[in-house]
């Protein structure tokens, strides 16, 4: 494992110096994306990388920008067959960190608002974040074959032969001579 990244950044510092942080970060330091995966060992991991930078080009001033990738594979159930399959991961996107919900209206539409009303920002829940908008919401492996549709090899049935139930009622009501 690879824990060469701090825990917590200060994002204004981080962006004026234009710091890079790279490594493995753990699935099991991420709550919200555990439930979503089939027992994750206690080992398994997801690499990334985030660049930290300051983006002038938009009218709104400074904005600090997290350009972030995550990659990898994670252990998931395939919904077509119900095994377990690995997901491969390779995300990335660009972030801005906020102080305010007053900002985000201001922001670019090829940045995602990321809200850090204190200007700290725990590293780890960045990765979390583009994770969790990695994975799939139908998770499929892609060596399963497709599930054939009811209908697809559907065959007409050969006309039933014997007599109709309601022949039977009809002779029951007939009067008897």
């Amino acid at each position: 494992m690879s824990r060469d990244f701090p825990d917590w950044i200060d994002v204004e510092r981080a962006a004026q110096a234009g710091r890079r942080f790279a490594g493995e970060a753990r699935i099991e330091w991420m709550p919200r994306v555990i439930d979503l995966l089939d027992e994750p060992a206690p080992d398994d991991e997801i690499g990334f990388e985030i660049s930290a930078g300051l983006d002038k080009s938009s009218g709104a001033g400074d904005i600090v920008r997290m350009d972030v990738r995550v990659h990898g594979s994670v252990p998931m159930t395939c919904q077509r067959t119900l095994k377990r399959y690995r997901q491969p991961i390779d995300s990335r996107s660009s972030v801005a960190v906020v102080a305010s919900e007053d900002q985000v209206s201001a922001l670019p539409e090829d940045l995602e608002p990321k809200l850090v009303p204190e200007g700290r920002l725990k590293l780890v829940e960045l990765v979390e974040d583009e994770l969790l908008l990695a994975l799939p919401l139908v998770p499929r492996d892609p060596d399963s074959a497709p599930v054939e549709k009811a209908g697809d090899s559907f065959e007409p049935a050969e006309p039933d032969e014997s007599e109709s139930p309601f022949a039977e009622l009809a002779r029951l009501r007939k009067p008897r001579d």
